[in-house]
């Protein structure tokens, strides 16, 4: 049976309306939520902005959700978050500050229902089983004792996993500097564990207002007018990938959890209802495209296979670089990812290969093992390609790293 994934445009009928018949649409909420569940509703707050930027789920959402949870009648109700704990290109931010900013401060007062900041909420270990990379991960105990996980994600890209939706807003539910393991671990396989353990049981996922590229506003905002809906994670996230104009393949968290799951994360195995799919899709600028203008210098040969996983770990590579050794080193580099055809590279002396799916071109230049291989891995290949001094630029990165952690971690207080 395909899984069903609803979208319905709230551009005539209204927020609440619309939530409400997506939810319909998609296969209500009865069935998850009984008089003993206790649900968390999980929004994307990711730092403190207004609601209707496209930064942070809109309020209005927040509340049509959570209004149609007490209507119920669970044994209790939460909105929880944890803000952003910062790695390589942001610091962290105040989850409080989130909740007042984006109005869902208001909305829980209104609707009398307890707030939950994971950034300092009590958190247990638990094991992961069958693991991609992290057998062992500290949760926030509001969300792991949780019955039902409603995930109210933003329809966004990002500049490490192509796009964030319901899969990434999970890692919200990580107390504290907690986030900052799946980033040093590998991000996209952190995802898909971390989801295997605690994922959520349904998902709205708000595409009134989104972001693309760099998520500058106003100019990076996109307004889409639509609410998506549905049981099951890794459809919902599928429709949504596609709605931003990008192929699912490329996503690799989505890739690697869908395979946990043994699932299919493409369209031929979910039910589209309400608004045709192909009559919505936009084409977003991702990050990556936005980020590698930057680097005119470098040339970057992307085969068809190139995904979020080498891509992401490149641009913190390269930010490191540029940042710790001078831009003039990364001139002239090629990089190649993904599997390229040979006569898509030019002859050139600073040459690197990255990942599994360009090994056969490892023979053209300095090759790094790995899907993806890590960030370091890269710097010390850059480095040597370039001839810039790799011990340097880690050390510097590690050092701006723990400054940003000294500066910002009475935000993360576990």
């Amino acid at each position: 049976m395909k899984n069903r994934v609803s979208i319905i445009s709230a551009e005539k009928i209204g927020v609440e309306v619309a939530v409400r018949k997506a939810i319909d649409l998609a296969g209500g909420l009865p069935e998850l939520i009984a008089p003993h569940s206790r649900v968390l509703i999980k929004p994307n707050l990711c730092r403190p902005e207004a609601s209707g930027t496209g930064v942070t789920t809109d309020c209005r959402v927040i509340e049509a959700v959570t209004r149609l949870v007490l209507e119920l009648n669970p044994k209790s109700v939460i909105i929880g978050e944890g803000a952003g704990a910062g790695y390589d290109f942001s610091g962290s931010t105040s989850t409080e500050e989130a909740f007042r900013v984006s109005g869902t401060a208001d909305v829980a007062a209104r609707l009398g229902v307890e707030l939950c900041n994971f950034n300092d909420d009590e958190w247990e270990e638990v094991s992961v089983k069958n693991p991609y990379i992290m057998d062992r991960v500290k949760i926030a105990r509001t969300a792991l004792h949780s019955d039902v996980i409603i995930s109210l994600p933003v329809l966004k890209t990002h500049l490490r996993t192509l796009i964030t939706l319901s899969l990434k807003n999970t890692k919200g539910i990580l107390p504290g500097a907690e986030k900052r393991k799946t980033h040093a671990l590998g991000l996209d396989k952190a995802i898909a564990d971390l989801n295997s353990v605690v994922k959520p049981s349904y998902v709205v996922v708000d595409a009134l207002a989104g972001m693309q590229g760099l998520w500058a506003y106003p100019q990076d905002r996109v307004e889409p007018g639509l609410i998506l809906a549905g049981r099951e994670p890794c459809a919902v996230d599928t429709v949504g990938t596609h709605l931003m104009g990008f192929n699912s393949s490329q996503v690799m968290h989505l890739q690697y959890f869908a395979a946990r799951q043994r699932q299919k994360a493409d369209l031929q195995h979910i039910d589209v209802v309400g608004e045709p799919l192909d009559e919505h899709i936009m084409n977003f600028k991702s990050g990556w495209d936005v980020f590698r203008a930057r680097y005119p210098g470098v040339h970057i040969i992307e085969g068809e296979s190139a995904c979020s996983g080498c891509m992401g770990e490149l641009m913190g590579a390269l930010t490191a670089v540029r940042e710790f050794s001078g831009g003039e080193a990364l001139s002239e580099l090629t990089v190649i990812l993904g599997n390229a055809r040979r006569d898509e590279v030019p002859k050139t002396e600073k040459t690197v290969v990255l990942g599994k799916c360009a090994r056969r071109l490892a023979h053209l230049g300095l090759f790094a093992r790995g899907c993806p291989p890590m960030c370091e891995d890269i710097i010390r290949i850059i480095c040597s390609a370039t001839g810039s001094d790799a011990d340097m630029v880690i050390a510097s990165l590690n050092q701006e790293r723990n400054r940003r952690w000294e500066d910002t971690k009475h935000l993360l207080a576990r």
